[in-house]
């Protein structure tokens, strides 16, 4: 079978963006080809893969997300600005018009502002602590919120002194988080008010070039601990792009990046 698709980035985070709307791609999807397709050098190569699929209430579209090791996640914030800007291509929605869309995490509203950049409100993030020092890993404290997928959030004073590659991965896989694990966010303040920000994602195992769930919830964090933190605040992710997330009436939200890349086909 040929897989139809579209590459698409957020802010530095690329994804296969399927649309399976009809089901016909859902017999090929399964965990083992979705890791398949997202290995880079050897195939599409992607951050993750997401489905657009049909949905049963009055939401555009349902929002289905894969990390690359092919296991599903609940949400991703990056992901959805693309999604949303793939919707327009399949004629769901308008740029320039609100909408809403479902995910495994909830129901969001999407606003596509242009033809490379979109903006998502999240589900209600949830603020576990701000503050602890966890178990073997004396000297660092974290803070910890759930922004549709759990993030923990560590605060430095130079995000490129060894301590990301030392401690990130062993507190993305601590006993605190359960077997699941967590997604780890290094935050450095910046003179202009701006944050720059590191993460270590799981389902990808390692570094990447931005996470949107993790700039809410590292700016959730930021603005409760700091008083210097003005929302709306940019951050600045890996791949040298900007994301913006502030909170208005409708909650908190997530603006940045969603480019078509390329149009392609597979076989399957």
């Amino acid at each position: 079978m040929n897989l139809k698709f579209m590459k698409m980035s957020g802010a530095g985070n690329d994804f296969i963006m399927i649309d399976n709307r009809d089901g016909k791609y859902t017999s090929i999807l399964d965990k083992e080809k979705i890791s398949d397709l997202c290995r880079r050098a050897l195939s599409v190569g992607a951050d993750g893969l997401i489905e657009v699929r049909k949905s049963s209430s009055s939401a555009a579209f349902v929002m289905k997300y894969y990390n690359s090791d092919g296991g599903a996640a609940e949400m991703c914030g990056n992901g959805a600005r693309c999604i949303c800007r793939f919707a327009v291509e399949l004629g769901l929605v308008s740029i320039g018009t609100e909408f809403s869309f479902e995910s495994d995490a909830g129901v969001h509203k999407g606003l596509v502002t242009s033809s490379s950049e979109a903006r998502i409100w999240l589900t209600e993030p949830v603020l576990h602590y701000l503050q602890k020092e966890l178990d073997g890993l004396d000297g660092i404290e974290i803070g910890f919120a759930n922004t549709g997928v759990p993030h923990v959030v560590v605060f430095s004073e130079d995000i490129e002194d060894g301590s990301f590659e030392k401690y990130a991965s062993l507190i993305r896989s601590n006993k605190e988080f359960g077997s699941a694990g967590v997604n780890v966010n290094w935050i450095q303040f910046k003179d202009n008010g701006s944050l720059e920000m590191r993460t270590f994602e799981r389902g990808v195992e390692g570094e990447t070039l931005a996470c949107g769930t993790g700039a809410v919830a590292s700016a959730l964090i930021a603005s409760e601990k700091f008083d210097s933190i003005v929302l709306p605040v940019t951050i600045k992710v890996r791949s040298g792009l900007d994301l913006v997330v502030g909170q208005d009436l409708s909650g908190w939200w997530l603006q940045g990046e969603a480019r078509l890349v390329y149009r392609a086909e597979t076989d399957c």
